[in-house]
């Protein structure tokens, strides 16, 4: 009687498979838990990250800002007085002067003078209704380029009702990193908002960290896959996001030294403007009725208002976005002329 083993072997195989459907049951289970706590961990990763983005990219943002702010006061006060007393004296010679060249050839008549002039001019314009007013876009570009050589109050009058930054042309607009800094767009092509994290950090694109919604065992694995892919994104993300703000960080340093840098001039400079009106107030605008001692006093007001101007014709960032290296030379000479007015 063979028979009755039939159904005993049916049920053996029901009972196997039952538990082989329970083991994958179990198995896609833990896939898809294991899945759901990579992506939980990737996401945690990713939200670090671009906090750290928005941190380092706010802090710049200010101190670049704040540059901007120093460089619009100096230019619409010590500057602006400078050039009204200056360009009043007539028969001036400084062939005679000590120190740097373009000192000699430096008078109200000389392209410095007046590219100096003009610029104090832009910024008086645009500071019409208080530094608080200017806009963030025009305070942003300000600190970034060259407020003397360029000829950026032109580019920068569009920016003085809050305009957004990108809205902005020439250098201004095609300079990712301060559009992304300014929060605005490019509106002539190029790399837009994100540009600048490209430009700083290598940046392709964010991690895509969505996660599956698979719950069947045959998406399981994928699912797992999937996570474990969403993970290398985020940790890759992480460490251009380090690259952000390695860079960032320089640009910071920097602003904020250049920023240093101008107001411990100025001390010595808005002092000594202060000398020059006393001296034409009391002997008048021609230079050969001054003393020795009188011309040396307007020699060393000359000769910080070049120091300045070396610094206001410098670029913070190059045109594609990085900080430009230019500045260490600035920054070094700035300085050794800043200890010298100290010790002397």
């Amino acid at each position: 009687m063979p028979l009755p083993l039939i159904p005993a072997i049916a049920a053996g195989l029901a009972v196997i498979t039952a538990a082989a459907g329970a083991k994958k049951g179990f198995e896609a289970k833990r896939d898809m838990n294991k899945a759901k706590s990579i992506n939980q961990t990737s996401q945690e990763i990713a939200q670090e990250a671009e906090e750290f983005i928005a941190m380092a990219r706010e802090r710049t943002n200010e101190a670049i800002t704040e540059l901007g702010q120093e460089k619009i006061r100096i230019l619409t006060t010590s500057i602006n007085e400078f050039i009204s007393n200056f360009e009043k004296i007539k028969n001036i010679n400084l062939k005679n002067s000590q120190g740097i060249d373009e000192l000699k050839n430096f008078n109200p008549t000389s392209e410095s003078f007046k590219q100096l002039k003009e610029a104090s001019f832009e910024a008086k314009k645009i500071a019409m209704n208080g530094l608080a007013a200017i806009g963030s876009g025009a305070l942003l570009a300000y600190g970034t380029y060259s407020v003397v050589m360029s000829g950026l109050g032109g580019l920068i009058v569009t920016a003085t009702t809050g305009t957004a930054i990108g809205t902005l042309s020439g250098v201004a607009a095609t300079n990712a990193t301060l559009a992304w800094l300014g929060g605005g767009a490019l509106t002539a092509g190029g790399l837009g908002v994100t540009g600048g994290m490209v430009v700083l950090g290598g940046l392709v694109a964010g991690p895509a960290l969505a996660i599956g919604g698979a719950i069947f065992a045959s998406q399981a694995k994928t699912a797992l896959n999937d996570a474990y892919g969403n993970y290398d994104k985020a940790k890759a993300f992480k460490k251009q996001a380090r690259n952000i703000g390695i860079a960032l960080k320089a640009i910071f340093t920097r602003a904020n030294q250049l920023t240093e840098l101008l107001k411990k001039l100025d001390v010595f400079f808005a002092y000594q403007v202060g000398v020059l009106r006393d001296i034409i107030y009391s002997k008048g605008v021609n230079w050969q009725d001054y003393s020795k001692a009188e011309q040396e006093e307007i020699y060393k007001c000359v000769q910080m208002a070049q120091a300045i101007k070396i610094i206001l014709d410098s670029s913070l960032l190059k045109q594609e976005g990085q900080l430009d290296e230019a500045t260490d030379y600035v920054l070094e000479n700035g300085n050794k002329y800043l200890d010298m007015l100290m010790q002397g």
